[in-house]
C-alpha cells in the first residue's frame, strides 16, 4: 500500500480521508520535524502533508525517491523548494480560497482592536489601573471615514476591503503588482501605482502581499519615514516588514501602533522588544484559524494529494 506522511498531529478528518488509499504516517511530536526527520519519516512516501513552516528543501527532496506530491496547508509556499521539485517532476498543492473570509474578519478585528485600544486598555484592567470612570489613556480612533491603504489586493484583500467599505465606510485605496480596475469599480478603490505615494496619507495600512523578492521588506524605513500617526496591521508574512524599523517609526511617532499576526522569525523571541512594545499587538499566525476554515485546509490538503494518486485534477496545484 502507498504511504502518505503528515508532519503534523492536528488533522484527524484528513487523516480519515486519506487512511482510504494510503497507509497514513503521523508525526506524533509537538515540534515541528527536522530535515533528517522528514526524510526518515517520508521515506518510500507517496505524498507529503506539509505546514507552511516546514522547510521542504532540496536533501529531502531528493532523498525522496517515490515522492510524487507535496501538499502544504496553506495559501503560501515559499517554505517549499518548488523549482527543485518540479524537475524531479513532483507536483505541489495548497489550499487557497476556503480561508479568505475568514482572514478578512481576523484582519478587521485587528484593525479594529488598534483603532480603540482594545487590548491596549485590557492591560490595564489587569494590571490593576481601572480605578475609577477615565477614559483618557485609552481614547481611540474612529474607523468611518478614515482613510484604509492596502498593499497587495488579493483575494483576503479584497474580502478585507469589501468590510471596510461596505461597513465602515472607509475610503480604500491600494497598490499590487496588478491593477484591479473591476474591484475598484465594485468598491470605489482609488488604485496607486507606487508604495510611497500610497503610505503617504492613510489612517491605517494593511499588507497582504505575497512574500517574493520584490516584496521583501516592501514597507521599510523609506516608507515608514513618509507615515505619520499610522496604525498598521500585517496578516501577509513577517518577512514583509523591516520589524526593527518598524519600532523605531513606532518611537518616532511615523506608526501609532501595529498588529501582527505574522512576524520574522516565527515565534518571536518572547523577551524581544517586538514582542514587549506597548505599541504592539502579535497573535500567533491566527488569521486562518477558525475550526471551520481549519478543517476544511486540512481536507482541501488531503484531496490534493488523493488526486495526484486518481489521476484527477489537483484541488490547487501551484504551478510556476
Amino acid at each position: 500500500m502507498h504511504k502518505v506522511f503528515i508532519t503534523r498531529n492536528w488533522h484527524p478528518n484528513a487523516v480519515n480521508l486519506l487512511s482510504k488509499y494510503f497507509e497514513v504516517k503521523v508525526w506524533d511530536k509537538s515540534r515541528i520535524p527536522t530535515t533528517e526527520e522528514i526524510i526518515e519519516n517520508a521515506k518510500d512516501c507517496f505524498g507529503i502533508f506539509t505546514e507552511f513552516d516546514d522547510k521542504i528543501n532540496s536533501k529531502i527532496i531528493k532523498s525522496l525517491k517515490s515522492l510524487k506530491v507535496i501538499s502544504n496547508r496553506a495559501v503560501g509556499y515559499e517554505n517549499i523548494n518548488i523549482k527543485f521539485a518540479n524537475t524531479n517532476n513532483i507536483k505541489i498543492g495548497n489550499t487557497p480560497g476556503i480561508l479568505v473570509e475568514t482572514c478578512a474578519d481576523f484582519t478587521m478585528g485587528l484593525m479594529l482592536d488598534l483603532a480603540r485600544n482594545i487590548t491596549f486598555s485590557n492591560r490595564g484592567v489587569t494590571d490593576g489601573k481601572w480605578i475609577s470612570f477615565d477614559q483618557t489613556p485609552y481614547l481611540g480612533t474612529d474607523v468611518y471615514n478614515k482613510h484604509l491603504a492596502i498593499v497587495g489586493l488579493g483575494q483576503i484583500a479584497t474580502a478585507f476591503a469589501r468590510r471596510a467599505v461596505n461597513g465602515f465606510g472607509m475610503n480604500v485605496s491600494y497598490w499590487s503588482r496588478n491593477r484591479k480596475p473591476q474591484i475598484e469599480s465594485e468598491l470605489n478603490l482609488q488604485y496607486i501605482d507606487s508604495v510611497n505615494e500610497l503610505v503617504k496619507s492613510c489612517d491605517y495600512l494593511s499588507i497582504h502581499c505575497a512574500l517574493t523578492d520584490e516584496t521583501y521588506r516592501i514597507i521599510d524605513k523609506e516608507q515608514f519615514t513618509l507615515m505619520n500617526n499610522v496604525k498598521l496591521i500585517n496578516t501577509s508574512r513577517g518577512q514583509t516588514i523591516n520589524q526593527d524599523e518598524l519600532i523605531n517609526a513606532i518611537n518616532n511617532g511615523n506608526i501609532e501602533s501595529a498588529a501582527l499576526d505574522v512576524t520574522d522569525p516565527e515565534p518571536p523571541d518572547y523577551k524581544s522588544n517586538l514582542v514587549n512594545h506597548p505599541k504592539i499587538l502579535i497573535t500567533p499566525h491566527l488569521g486562518s484559524g477558525s475550526k471551520d476554515t481549519f478543517n476544511k485546509m486540512a481536507e482541501m490538503a488531503a484531496m490534493n494529494i488523493i488526486n495526484v494518486f486518481t489521476n484527477k485534477k489537483m484541488p490547487s496545484e501551484v504551478v510556476l
